[in-house]
């Protein structure tokens, strides 16, 4: 993480449901370092399978990639929970037409920043949710949306998923910061 993370303020109310960020890694930006830094070996393999293919057109950048994150400021520690959208590291788990959804189950990963100490963790699969672009007329920004928020108790990031209102069966979890 950068020194400007580290100056960053205590996440307020962190056991508050909230909408996961996104961040396109296609591109490098200071902005997203952080998340490109995280899936740094996943990016290239993604990127080495589109040139095992013979598609060179992401020679200056990065094949398609997205991320989804949810990250908790301490005065001590940050933690980032990452959902990474590539093409090999997917698949679809439900579609809703209705809405242009695209509920797809991705690696995740969490990062815990402790100083200067980095500690990663592979989490398995979760959902990631991809709306099409444009949004169709009408597209509820609240009603298809990823949540995730923090029990300080049990130290668990709780995640969740709606598509068009409805809660989206096998998208909610809850991620244990130290696995036993």
């Amino acid at each position: 993480m950068s020194q400007a993370a580290h100056a960053q303020t205590p996440t307020p109310d962190p056991g508050a449901w909230r909408p996961v960020s996104y961040a396109d890694l296609q591109t490098a930006a200071p902005s997203t370092a952080t998340y490109a830094d995280i899936w740094k070996d996943a990016i290239e393999e993604n990127n080495r399978a589109y040139l095992t293919r013979g598609d060179k057109r992401f020679a200056s950048g990065n094949a398609p990639v997205t991320e989804a994150h949810f990250v908790i400021w301490s005065p001590t520690k940050s933690v980032v929970l990452s959902i990474l959208d590539t093409a090999i590291g997917c698949t679809v788990h439900y579609l809703d037409r209705s809405v242009g959804a695209i509920v797809k189950k991705c690696p995740m990963r969490l990062a815990q920043y402790e100083g200067m100490a980095v500690r990663t963790l592979g989490g398995g699969k979760a959902c990631f949710l991809e709306i099409q672009s444009p949004p169709k007329a009408g597209f509820d920004m609240i009603g298809s949306a990823s949540y995730a928020s923090y029990d300080i108790r049990t130290k668990t990031v709780r995640t969740g998923m709606i598509v068009n209102h409805k809660a989206v069966d096998g998208c909610s979890s809850s991620i244990p910061l130290y696995p036993q």
